[in-house]
């Protein structure tokens, strides 16, 4: 074979050669390309703000969120060595919250030493309103509590939730409070204004004195409380206040990440 020949089957084959790659590289860049951007997939792309936040995606940047206010926190004595506590927060995000909120409650004597075991759990946080986390029957054993401290997560999943939730779902009827001097009983009308049934509706009843202190508390739940229908809710103490009653809050709360249906 003459060197002309050999040469130029190597032309040949180097051409080849280029043309395969180039094709491969090509068809590796249409892959590429036709992948639908997701939330999931730890990189910004599509309409994304941020990775797999903002733009079409449930998840809010965190930079477009206003931090979580807790307004205060407080222990409220039930009876010798037993406790019930509630944290005051509020939510300043018109249409994004928290499906699980990790918190931690510990209480403190007025020497700022524990009298006992932290309280863990976890909630979920409205959009656009104040609400409060509330915990229930901590055992102390002979110490007094003063003082509470309320811990939260310094990482936390933001997620967008339907409008529906962001405004006041409920009207309350005026409370009424009895039997003061002895074993104070509340009660108040909870009346859903939505066009969304509920249901295992947390409500919380929050007593303030003259100067506005929160003085008591307490929690029970509406088992159905459908679109336009009301029920009545019911609380007990079982020893008189220390302090005046000068206004009551009732607090209903809705996890907005639980899916219904609205009712139109």
């Amino acid at each position: 074979m003459s060197k002309w020949s050999v040469r130029r089957k190597r032309r040949i084959l180097i051409v080849i050669g280029v043309l395969l790659v180039i094709v491969f590289v090509l068809l590796f860049v249409q892959v590429e390309n036709s992948k639908q951007p997701t939330c999931f997939d730890n990189v910004q792309n599509g309409q994304e703000t941020g990775i797999d936040c903002g733009g079409t995606c449930s998840r809010v940047c965190q930079e477009e969120i206003n931090n979580l206010v807790v307004w205060w926190e407080r222990p409220f004595q039930v009876a010798p060595g037993v406790y019930n506590t509630v944290a005051y927060i509020e939510n300043q995000n018109l249409s994004s919250g928290i499906q699980e909120l990790f918190y931690e409650f510990r209480l403190y004597d007025r020497d700022n030493i524990l009298v006992a075991e932290p309280v863990q759990g976890s909630t979920f946080i409205e959009p656009n309103k104040r609400s409060a986390v509330f915990a229930s029957g901590i055992n102390t054993g002979d110490n007094e509590a003063y003082t509470v401290f309320f811990h939260i997560n310094d990482v936390q999943n933001w997620n967008r939730v339907s409008q529906d939730y962001s405004y006041n779902l409920f009207t309350i009827g005026e409370p009424t409070l009895t039997n003061q001097t002895v074993a104070p009983k509340l009660s108040a009308l909870v009346r859903n204004e939505s066009f969304i049934n509920f249901e295992n509706v947390p409500v919380v009843a929050i007593l303030y004195n003259q100067k506005g202190n929160a003085i008591a508390a307490s929690q029970t739940f509406i088992d159905i409380l459908n679109q336009g229908t009301q029920e009545q809710v019911f609380y007990s103490w079982p020893e008189p206040f220390d302090d005046v009653v000068a206004r009551i809050e009732i607090i209903p709360r809705i996890d907005p990440f639980i899916p219904r249906d609205r009712q139109v």
